[in-house]
């Protein structure tokens, strides 16, 4: 228990370092799979709005040659305009100029077409000459890629712009490339505080479009992705800081640009959450947003190809449309649902979440601590006592508890919620192989504890399953309905005195060992050996329900073992002896008695009392085995049972009667003895003694007792009589 508790402390400790620093090696990437395996078991699902369209730059496209030139970009995005999407987002830039040739080359080229072309409209131009201006035209048109860039993107009024940004140390005084302004943030405040985790990342350059070509776009946004350890993207960022400046991913621009408000973010430095056109946006690391993955072929798309064609517009128009590359082995991320996604989709899922509000929470780093703390404490539970008694029970319940955690993970995933899972199942594992190590350990130390203890009293198979379920020995004492059993060897001093202490040693060793075998085989437990007197009880340390009827078993048995032992005694030329037994059943007091110094397992009680003295009242009434009347109502059904006697024992101020054990059911009584016992408690001494003298003739040692007793009590009758015999000796 103190082993899972001192474990589970270690554990919280780690949970915090966790999420509060960079994360315990490989429990961030645990934590990646099992967002994974949440994705996989949810499946692919469609989108929540039909706002998003893909159009990729596929092979088709590339193999048109339209991909090596700037002009073939120019028409590209003049065919994607046709369709009157509302907004284009293109996921690539054009940094520098174009250069086909040599820059001194290309201005001359140009320089010379822009000669020819003033000759040609004066009409001076004719012949080869005219030849030749036809041939510089084509070839100056083709150096102007840039010039018709830079007019499709102005002439489509529509298209959003990506930047790129390098990490690194955040850089000061830098120049903000033109165009780039449109993707700033509306408002931001940093004091320098809140979760350092959360903080944006921060940039050192950025690559953007060429100002003369980037002067026509409406927007802009950084093209940005975060790849995890392994690889993979299950986060986007949604904010960059650049030259002191907070800009905006290329998705979450589209979304705003969309709502008709594309600069309307609230953004806290540091902060759990971004507001977005109204809407709070939870943050996780780097101020990035937790995807909600579609899966394969599920975000709409088509190929530029096509567009170039004249085909599938309806698909487009009034659509926002993500331009990217999408032909094979080119730009492909690796996502939860898909290892070969286009690039593209990064940014065209973040706006399909935004818009389609289906927007993935975390919980953040507490709920992370207290659901490793909720487990763990489940764990420490399950190492009590009471949970212990089976073996398998603690590590039942942990895994119970883990199997819940993981039910209640997918299910809140369903709904739009990602809850830790990596770190929580993980530590509590730890803290589960403590705690069983631990337990083991202990375990071990308090079996062989409980061994020592009981291992001289009780039978192997009553100790294993002590060992099974420690709770059964109630150790340091209880109250319990027992029963007791007292033998001990009528004239055993006589029996001493004869014989040298090695063959008195020997003799009780012969007559002891198959007594207590009997009292262990029965599941009993051997209380002490008083001398030569045997005590024992049953009904603890385990529960026995018939305890009464084995322990008048077990009487019947050491009376039938004794005979044989007087048998092999007497071939033997040893002296034979005789035992009485007493036995009574009622409550007690069981459990280890003493000091903290020394103690045995015993029960004590007027009770066992009452068992001893039945035992002395033996050798009064000649009788093998007397019990007590609570004994012989509880085995009433396996064995029979004549009254002997109304007795007030001594040390008890009430009388009790007095059983003798006659055999197992099927014994006949004769009706004759109840007659006379009735006679005896009437007062009818003359009457009573004549009866039980005829009872004497058939070898009943208790009857001629009895004959004796009304023979003196006839003589000289007691002044009041209550047919009670008081007990002369114990």
């Amino acid at each position: 228990m103190w082993t899972a508790i001192a474990a589970t402390l270690v554990a919280c400790i780690l949970s915090v370092i966790h999420v509060r620093g960079d994360g315990l090696p490989g429990l961030t990437g645990l934590e990646g799979l099992a967002i994974d395996m949440r994705f996989k078991m949810r499946g692919p699902r469609e989108p929540a709005t039909d706002r998003v369209v893909i159009v990729g730059i596929d092979d088709e496209t590339r193999d048109r040659g339209l991909t090596q030139t700037r002009r073939g970009y120019a028409e590209i995005i003049t065919a994607i305009a046709r369709c009157k999407p509302t907004l284009m987002a293109l996921d690539f830039f054009f940094q520098t100029p174009e250069e086909l040739l040599p820059s001194a080359l290309m201005t001359e080229v140009m320089t010379l077409d822009d000669k020819l072309r003033a000759t040609e409209m004066a009409g001076e131009m004719a012949g080869e000459m005219a030849e030749m201006r036809g041939v510089i035209g084509k070839v100056a048109d083709e150096l102007r890629g840039d010039d018709k860039l830079a007019a499709a993107i102005a002439n489509t009024r529509s298209v959003v712009l990506g930047a790129y940004f390098t990490e690194g140390a955040r850089a000061s005084g830098v120049e903000e490339p033109v165009g780039l302004k449109a993707a700033r943030l509306g408002q931001v405040a940093d004091a320098g505080g809140g979760d350092p985790q959360l903080r944006p990342i921060t940039a050192r350059s950025v690559q953007f479009t060429h100002p003369a070509i980037a002067k026509g776009a409406v927007g802009a946004g950084a093209v940005n992705d975060l790849r995890d350890g392994d690889g993979v993207r299950r986060r986007m960022p949604l904010v960059i800081e650049y030259g002191g400046k907070h800009y905006m991913t290329l998705g979450l621009a589209m979304a705003l640009a969309d709502l008709g408000r594309p600069r309307d973010v609230t953004f806290v430095v540091g902060d759990g959450t971004l507001g977005a056109a109204g809407t709070p946006l939870a943050l996780s690391r780097a101020a990035s947003l937790q995807l909600d993955w579609l899966g394969p072929g599920k975000l709409p798309r088509i190929g530029a190809s096509e567009l170039l064609d004249g085909k599938g517009c309806e698909r487009v128009a009034g659509k926002l449309a993500f331009v990217g590359v999408t032909y094979a082995a080119y730009d492909k991320v690796l996502t939860p649902l898909d290892p070969l996604a286009d690039g593209v989709e990064l940014h065209a899922t973040v706006t399909e979440n935004i818009l389609g509000d289906r927007l993935l929470r975390g919980t953040g780093w507490l709920a992370s601590v207290a659901s490793t703390l909720v487990l763990c404490a489940i764990v420490c539970a399950a190492q009590l006592r009471r949970v212990r008694r089976r073996a398998w029970m603690p590590p039942l319940l942990a895994i119970g508890a883990i199997g819940a955690y993981v039910v209640l993970a997918l299910v809140l995933f369903e709904r739009g919620l990602v809850i830790a899972m990596a770190a929580p199942i993980v530590l509590t594992g730890i803290v589960l192989l403590a705690a069983t190590i631990g337990g083991l350990a202990t375990e071990g130390r308090e079996k062989a504890y409980l061994r020592g203890v009981f291992g001289q009293y009780v039978s192997d198979q009553v100790v294993d399953r002590i060992l099974a379920d420690p709770s059964k020995a109630k150790l340091g004492g209880e109250r319990k309905t027992l029963t007791v059993l007292f033998s001990d060897i009528r004239g055993f001093s006589q029996v001493a005195e004869g014989m040298a202490p090695e063959a008195l040693a020997a003799f009780l060793g012969e007559y002891l060992s198959p007594m207590t075998d009997l009292v262990l085989a029965s599941g009993g437990t051997l209380d002490k050996y008083i001398g030569d007197a045997v005590m024992a009880q049953w009904g603890a340390p385990i529960d026995i329900p018939d305890h009464a009827a084995r322990a008048c078993e077990v009487a019947l048995r050491m009376q039938e073992t004794l005979i044989e032992l007087n048998r092999t005694w007497k071939t033997e030329g040893k002296q034979q002896i005789a035992i009485g037994i007493g036995v009574n059943t009622g409550p007690m007091a069981v459990g280890n008695m003493g000091s903290t110094a020394r103690f045995e397992y015993t029960v004590l009680g007027d009770n066992v009392n009452l068992g001893s003295r039945l035992e002395a009242l033996t050798k009064e009434y000649g009788v093998g085995i007397l019990v007590g009347e609570a004994t012989a109502k509880a085995a009433a059904t396996r064995f029979v049972f004549r009254e002997i006697d109304l007795v007030r024992v001594k040390g008890r101020a009430n009388a009790a009667p007095v059983f003798e054990l006659v055999g197992r059911a099927g014994h006949q009584v004769t009706p004759a003895w109840s007659e006379a016992l009735a006679l005896y408690r009437a007062g009818s001494f003359t009457a009573a003694r004549e009866a039980f003298t005829a009872l004497e003739l058939a070898d009943d040692p208790a009857a001629q007792i009895l004959a004796k007793r009304c023979e003196v009590l006839a003589a000289a009758p007691p002044p009041a009589w209550d047919g009670v015999y008081e007990q002369r000796s114990k």
